[in-house]
């Protein structure tokens, strides 16, 4: 993962010691009664980190073209977590609201008033100063997305102090017997995703800071009711360094049996697939292997920086598993049949650009999967901007559109779908853009808004979209 950095203008980044914020008209924030609001409680909005929102109305193909800044807040460093938020949260004096969470590399933790941006509550979780310029000033503090589990009234994330953290939705209080700590060592080690949930079980991915030895790659699993770590998969083996999980959503999993896919990165050693690295890799709830696919892949730097997205295509009778790699191949699987190869693998970016990284999108209203694609592919099939496939009822891919915008060769950010309409920003070209899921015609720009690159996922949710950038804002549009 020696090439992963961020290709990025970091001397222009403005390093800010304030939070500011700074609203639009005070009656948008009765757009969406609470009564009728939607939660986005994990990366991707579900399991499976499809990064779909079913449940969207507020916002679509009618009106998408009239977004504009709500608000926006400075948040004081970069962020590359999406945004999660719970929905009718009681905040002890204030009342009722729509709470949006969001954690920067230096380490602090909000919880922002969804409707005007207003600072809730701050926790600051640990950073550490390093030598890696993954982040603009080499400090490392949170990186994944933060899981609401709204049975526990908490919001569980990975610090930068090494410790897992379960945080009161309302107070931001530590609840009993947390945080739980030593899951990762933060002078060697990072939580670049997302944290996952089910069945009482709460799933870490562990990588590092610029793939620095020592650490061990690793996703963990922690029982909640006993706060304590279990078991952790480690793809390079405990006694090999490397083997990160690098991908923004972390772990996926099924819902329907519990089964924990990762993708992961190279092993600091020879061969650098040692073991299961360089693999996507279908465990049990467990954390037991199941099946692994090397997919004997060429190029400069062709570990995973991914996430496994699960879906299942309308006819296809098994569940679908699918992942970005960076040699710009795009491998999808079978569930369950991940020893037996890939079932299908697309050029879709450059073999030798090292930034296709992330996770895709899927749509089962268009029966459509949406890659944002970083570079042209050598094969001339592909073009950077946004890509649209369409999944048959032989599970198969094929393309249905796409969009040649913004930067070539550079990191950008996952996307998002709700209803109709999908989102990303295009990395250093500082531009959020939708588009219409269905045709791909563009329905709106952020144009020069935003003063900064867009890598973490956009949250859309209750007829806002929300925007991390690393002009140390995250930004809150509505139409």
């Amino acid at each position: 993962m020696t090439a992963r950095r961020l290709r990025l203008l970091a001397a222009t980044l403005v390093v800010a010691t304030a939070v500011a914020v700074a609203l639009l008209p005070a009656a948008a924030a009765d757009d969406n009664p609470l009564g009728t609001a939607v939660s986005w409680t994990t990366y991707g909005f579900d399991l499976q980190r499809t990064g779909y929102n079913p449940s969207e109305t507020g916002l679509g193909t009618g009106n998408a073209a009239n977004l504009h800044v709500r608000w926006s807040v400075n948040l004081g460093d970069v962020m590359i977590a999406q945004p999660v938020e719970a929905a009718g949260v009681n905040i002890f004096g204030r009342g009722t609201k729509n709470v949006l969470y969001e954690g920067t590399e230096h380490g602090d933790f909000y919880a922002l008033d969804a409707a005007t941006g207003q600072t809730l509550w701050h926790r600051n979780l640990g950073s550490i100063q390093t030598g890696c310029e993954d982040m603009p000033d080499g400090v490392f503090g949170i990186g994944g997305a933060g899981v609401i589990d709204r049975q526990r009234n908490v919001v569980f994330v990975a610090g930068g102090d090494g410790a897992v953290h379960s945080l009161d939705l309302g107070s931001g209080r530590e609840t009993f017997g947390w945080p739980l700590a030593h899951v990762f060592t933060p002078s060697q080690e990072h939580v670049y995703g997302g944290l996952n949930e089910r069945a009482g079980k709460l799933y870490v991915v562990v990588a590092s800071h610029c793939d620095f030895a020592p650490y061990k790659g690793r996703v963990s699993e922690i029982d909640i009711q006993t706060h304590s770590l279990v078991k952790s998969f480690y793809p390079a083996t405990p006694g090999v360094d490397g083997g990160g999980i690098w991908g923004p959503g972390g772990a996926s999993i099924d819902p329907t049996n519990g089964h924990v896919f990762v993708a992961t990165g190279n092993a600091l050693t020879n061969p650098e697939s040692y073991s299961y690295s360089e693999d996507v890799v279908e465990l049990d709830a467990s954390l037991n292997v199941l099946g692994a696919n090397y997919p004997g892949l060429v190029g400069g730097d062709v570990d995973f920086g991914a996430t496994p997205i699960l879906y299942r295509p309308s006819g296809c009778p098994k569940l679908q598993v699918a992942a970005k790699n960076k040699s710009g191949v795009f491998v999808n699987y079978n569930e369950g049949g991940l020893n037996a190869g890939y079932e299908q693998r697309l050029q879709i970016a450059n073999v030798n650009d090292y930034e296709f990284n992330g996770i895709p999108a899927w749509s089962p209203a268009t029966n459509m999967i949406y890659i944002s694609n970083n570079s042209d592919s050598d094969q001339g099939t592909y073009f950077h901007g946004m890509v649209a496939l369409h999944a048959g009822a032989n599970c198969q891919l094929s393309l249905a559109w796409q969009q040649t915008v913004g930067p070539n060769f550079t990191s950008d950010s996952p996307p998002t779908v709700a209803n109709g309409v999908v989102y990303y920003g295009d990395g250093y070209g500082n531009t959020e853009r939708a588009f219409n899921a269905q045709t791909g015609t563009q329905l709106w720009s952020s144009g020069s808004t935003i003063g900064g690159g867009l890598y973490a996922a956009p949250t859309v949710v209750n007829g806002m979209l929300f925007v991390p950038s690393w002009d140390h804002k995250l930004y809150a549009f509505s139409p």
